[in-house]
């Protein structure tokens, strides 16, 4: 299974986790995001997402389908919190 990344967070999508983008390069990181809340995907089919629900919430309905998307987290962190940080500097933003 392949998965593109994106160079930019699609406006309004939530982060649900940010990870390694590869094992090669140490400090490039990536986000899985969603267009639904994240606690209403326990309610929709997901292809990755539904990782991030307990086994037991969940219940798709068969009505949605969460949209999901890999986005790169812009410049070299050492860490994960550094990471979620810069993004949520960059989903701050006006438009975001």
């Amino acid at each position: 299974m392949t998965h593109t990344l994106l160079d930019q967070p699609p406006a309004g999508w939530f982060p649900l986790d940010v990870m390694k983008a590869s094992d090669g390069r140490k400090w490039d990181w990536c986000v899985l995001m969603v267009d639904v809340h994240p606690d209403e995907l326990k309610h929709c089919h997901c292809r990755t997402a539904f990782l991030y629900v307990h086994p037991d919430d969940y219940k798709p309905d068969g009505a949605r389908t969460a949209q999901e998307a890999w986005v790169r987290v812009p410049g070299k962190h050492r860490n994960k919190d550094a990471a979620w940080d810069a993004l949520h500097k960059i989903i701050s933003k006006p438009g975001h």
